[in-house]
């Protein structure tokens, strides 16, 4: 036999091999999810978890790191209602750790990468996606031409009306990167816990920097971070 007719029949045995093998895998005994069994004595092939059982990397003890709050409201706005003082006050009004100048660049850097499309390069809510005719987010900071357009609507939703971002705390800015609010989807799966901390903090030093008479993107000041752990 030539070589070239060798090396097809190679071919062609090998294809047949890896054939057999995948029907032996795929025919294998095994049990699909959801699919009964007399195995167990409850008839079940999908078995609960073990009591205690904690899925490794997940368990999240601290609710003001990973949440931004230090309690629930009592209540919720349909139901009953909620004063200002009990829905700011489920926020954690600090940061679970000091603030450093390496937080606030990363926190700059993570802003200009996620944040900046809508929210703008300085907070003012004049973002590619704004220019485009999407709807305008609040501004994080008082805007000359409208003096509401930088208050919160999530805190005004739970009863809180009137409450400019440059007021709400630290907590809410986490909670709403981490689940978002309105048109604004849930940041959770692309920005890790530290990083939302991150650029809440550096949103805090954009207000700050605003807050003095200045509008400098790039050179922020530290905010203040009574609170902190």
């Amino acid at each position: 036999m030539t070589a070239p007719r060798l090396s097809v029949a190679l071919c062609v045995a090998l294809a047949f091999g890896a054939t057999g093998c995948y029907q032996q895998m795929a025919l294998q005994h095994k049990l699909k999810p959801q699919d009964p069994t007399d195995f167990w004595s409850d008839g079940r092939s999908t078995r609960p978890y073990v009591e205690g059982t904690v899925a490794r990397g997940s368990i999240q003890e601290d609710g003001w790191y990973f949440t931004g709050k230090v309690k629930e409201a009592p209540s919720s706005p349909t139901t009953a209602p909620v004063s200002a003082e009990e829905v700011l006050g489920q926020y954690a009004d600090g940061f679970p750790e000091p603030v450093t100048e390496s937080t606030l660049k990363r926190g700059r850097e993570r802003f200009n990468i996620y944040c900046n499309v809508c929210h703008g390069q300085t907070g003012a809510a004049d973002g590619t996606i704004v220019m485009r005719g999407f709807l305008k987010p609040p501004a994080f900071w008082e805007q000359p031409e409208d003096k509401k357009a930088h208050h919160s609507r999530g805190l005004k939703y739970q009863g809180a009306s009137d409450v400019a971002l440059n007021d709400a705390p630290v907590g809410y800015l986490f909670h709403v990167i981490t689940h978002g609010y309105g048109a604004m989807g849930t940041y959770s799966a692309q920005i890790p816990v530290a990083d939302r901390w991150a650029i809440v903090a550096y949103i805090k030093a954009l207000q700050e920097t605003n807050r003095k008479g200045g509008v400098a993107a790039n050179t922020v000041a530290a905010p203040a971070t009574e609170g902190a752990r």
